[in-house]
C-alpha cells in the first residue's frame, strides 16, 4: 500500500537541518551578531537532532508498515537493511573522502603560504582511528571517543545502529502489547530522566550517543502506532497542541532551560503534524520549505565539509578589503548559506537519489541471479 507523503514532516527535517548549519557556522567565529549571542537559541542547535531521530523513528515504522508486518521474515530484514544503507552510506562516504582530500590539500598549502591550515593533531594514530571508525559507521558506539572529520556523521552512525534494531523493535511493539510499549516508553524516560537530573545537556555526541538516539527513535516509532488516533483529532485541537509543543521547545532555546524540557515539545510537534492538518501545515508544505526537506540529508552532511575550509580561508582576504567585522561576518555566513544549499542540491539529484537507486538495483538482480523460486520471497519492507 502506497504511503501518503506527510510534508510536514519533510518541512520540519529540512528546518531543523539549516539550523544545525546555523549552530555550526558560529564556530572558531571571530565575531558574532547581536542577534547570536542574545539568547541561547543557535548556542543550543545541537537539540534539533533529537528532533530528527524522533521524527525517523515515525517515519521509518510508518513506511515499514511496521503495526502491519512485523515481524519479518529474514529477506524482508534484509531489504530493509539495504535500503537504509543505500539511503544514508554513498553520500557519507563522498563525503568523507571530500574531506580528506580538502585537508590533504591544506597540508600541502600550509607551508607554502607559510600558515598553519590543518591542526597538528589532524594527522595522529587517533585521527586516523577515528576516520576508519567513521568509514564504518562505528564513530557513536563509543570506540575511540573521538570527535573529528565530518562531525555530523555521529547521529548518522547512532541511526544506523537504531536500523539494525528496527526489525525487533518492530516486532516487540507490533506484538508485544501494551506490556512491550510500556516497556521502550519507561527505557527512553529513563535516559531523558538521567540527562534532566544530571546536567541537563543533550550535546552527546559519543559515549551514550546510541542511547541518545534511541530514545528518540523508539519514542517516534511508538507515535506512529499512535497515529490513527491522533488523526481523529479536530483541526482545532492539533493546531492547540502544535502551540503547545512551541510552548515547550522555543523557552527551552530562548531561556537556555534544561535541554530535556524541549523533548516533549519535540514529540507533540512530530505527532500533531503528521496529518498535515493544523494552523502549521499551511506554512510547512510551501514549496520552498518542502524543497529544503527534501536535500536535508544533504544540507546536514555537506555542511561541515565546506564551512570547514571556506569559515578559515575567508575572513583573511575579505579583512584585506578594508571590510568591517560585521560585513565580514554577514558575507561569510550568506555566502555559506548559497554554498551549503547549491551542493546540497548537486548532491541530493547527483549522488543520493543515484546512488541509492543503483544500490538496491545491484541487490535485487543478485538476489534474482542467486535465488531459487522455491526460497524466494517477496520483499516487503522497504
Amino acid at each position: 500500500m502506497t504511503r501518503r507523503h506527510i510534508y510536514s514532516h519533510t518541512s520540519l527535517r529540512g528546518i531543523a537541518a539549516l539550523l544545525v548549519v546555523f549552530y555550526h557556522l558560529q564556530f572558531g567565529a571571530a565575531f558574532r551578531f547581536s542577534w547570536e549571542t542574545a539568547t541561547p537559541f543557535f548556542g543550543k542547535g545541537y537539540l534539533w537532532v533529537d528532533l530528527f531521530f524522533i521524527l525517523s523513528g515515525f517515519v521509518i515504522a510508518y513506511s515499514a508498515q511496521a503495526d502491519e508486518r512485523a515481524p519479518y521474515n529474514w529477506p524482508e530484514i534484509r531489504t530493509f537493511w539495504i535500503a537504509r544503507f543505500a539511503r544514508i552510506y554513498p553520500l557519507h562516504f563522498i563525503c568523507l573522502l571530500a574531506l580528506l582530500g580538502i585537508k590533504l590539500t591544506f597540508a600541502v598549502l600550509g607551508p607554502l603560504i607559510g600558515k598553519q591550515l590543518v591542526g597538528p593533531d589532524q594527522w595522529s594514530a587517533g585521527s586516523w582511528l577515528n576516520f576508519f571508525e567513521q568509514l564504518f559507521l562505528l564513530n557513536a558506539w563509543g570506540l575511540t571517543g573521538r570527535v573529528g572529520w565530518n562531525i555530523p556523521s555521529w547521529s548518522i552512525s547512532a541511526e544506523m545502529f537504531a536500523y539494525l534494531l528496527f526489525p525487533a523493535l518492530a516486532a516487540l511493539l507490533a506484538r508485544g502489547g501494551r506490556g512491550a510499549v510500556l516497556l521502550v516508553v519507561a527505557a527512553a524516560l529513563a535516559f531523558y530522566g538521567w540527562v534532566a537530573a544530571t546536567d541537563g545537556d543533550l550535546d552527546i555526541v559519543k559515549g551514550l550517543a546510541t542511547a541518545r538516539c534511541l530514545a528518540g527513535f523508539s519514542v517516534g516509532m511508538i507515535l506512529f502506532l499512535l497515529r490513527t488516533r491522533i488523526a481523529r483529532l479536530p483541526d482545532g485541537v492539533l493546531g492547540l497542541l502544535q502551540m503547545v509543543a512551541l510552548a515547550f521547545v522555543l523557552p527551552t532555546l530562548l531561556l537556555g532551560l534544561n535541554d530535556v524540557v524541549a523533548i516533549p515539545g519535540f514529540v507533540l510537534l512530530v505527532a500533531a503534524t503528521w496529518t498535515d492538518r493544523g494552523w502549521l501545515a499551511k506554512p510547512l508544505a510551501l514549496r520552498p520549505l518542502v524543497w529544503l526537506g527534501e536535500i536535508s540529508y544533504s544540507v546536514y552532511l555537506v555542511h561541515v565539509v565546506l564551512l570547514a575550509p571556506w569559515v578559515s580561508m575567508a575572513p583573511g582576504p575579505l579583512a584585506r578589503l578594508g571590510l568591517s567585522p560585521e560585513a565580514i561576518r554577514a558575507l561569510i555566513m550568506v555566502s555559506a548559506l548559497v554554498l551549503v544549499l547549491g551542493v546540497a542540491s548537486f548532491t541530493y539529484r547527483f549522488v543520493e537519489q543515484p546512488a541509492r537507486k543503483a544500490i538496491v538495483r545491484w541487490f535485487a538482480n543478485r538476489r534474482t541471479r542467486v535465488a531459487t523460486p522455491a526460497l524466494h520471497a517477496p520483499d516487503r519492507l522497504t
